[in-house]
């Protein structure tokens, strides 16, 4: 689904293509399959061991998974065409230097594929801090209450506004915009009601209520003419 979404915004192909957060790699080997070069980064060495494995699976020769932190991207300037965090930036420690970054590493026009929790979305998903402990499910509500969520939560929230204020003055702009409703991947808990309301998510996606979905799908891309924020 995310992946579906953003690539109605991005032409996947052409020489680089770096995936921050790549995790497995499930995203990062279907996006880049029309890449002469494909990267992934991922700071978790266990989930890159999987990536591996896959690599090795499908005889992948122009993918490498990098134990690399997205704040320190040991790249040249203006190597990839495209660049992705597919529900990463929420997690990253130093967002700003993150930024920064990739801002640099993209080339001179190259697109920039965000997915990223949305703060409309009523339910905050990714669990919180309470009495010294991570706790784990969905706490209605809390992402609309931004000073209580940025103490407790374990992720941060996004609006479309708060993206644009990340990343216009880096000299990015913004060329795709989207909302993606839950898959309900794991259907089998809603039993007989999981076919019904996974057509009534679809249904939310194409409506005016899209922006209230779970997480928003967004493109930038690296203006040209732009100067890095810290150039």
């Amino acid at each position: 689904m995310l992946s579906g979404k953003l690539r109605r915004q991005i032409d996947f192909q052409g020489q680089r293509y770096l995936d921050i957060g790549c995790g497995n790699g499930a995203f990062t080997l279907r996006l880049g399959s029309g890449f002469d070069e494909v990267h992934g980064v991922d700071v978790e060495q266990e989930r890159l061991a999987d990536f591996e494995r896959k690599i090795r699976q499908n005889r992948a020769t122009n993918v490498t998974a990098h134990l690399m932190s997205a704040e320190a991207l040991d790249f040249p300037d203006d190597y990839f065409d495209v660049v992705t965090a597919i529900e990463t930036i929420e997690h990253i420690p130093d967002l700003d230097s993150a930024l920064d970054e990739i801002f640099r590493v993209l080339k001179p026009g190259g697109r920039f594929g965000i997915t990223a929790p949305n703060r409309l979305f009523p339910f905050e998903t990714h669990g919180i801090w309470w009495k010294g402990e991570e706790r784990g499910g969905r706490v209605p509500l809390l992402p609309y209450v931004p000073p209580l969520h940025d103490r407790l939560a374990l992720a941060r929230v996004f609006t479309n506004r708060s993206l644009k204020r990340l990343l216009e003055p880096r000299g990015f702009t913004r060329i795709g915009l989207d909302y993606a409703y839950p898959t309900l991947e794991r259907g089998h808990r809603f039993g007989r009601w999981a076919s019904s309301l996974k057509g009534r998510m679809r249904k939310l996606e194409e409506s005016k209520m899209r922006c209230f979905g779970v997480s928003i799908v967004t493109t930038y891309q690296k203006t040209p003419s732009a100067v890095p924020l810290n150039g």
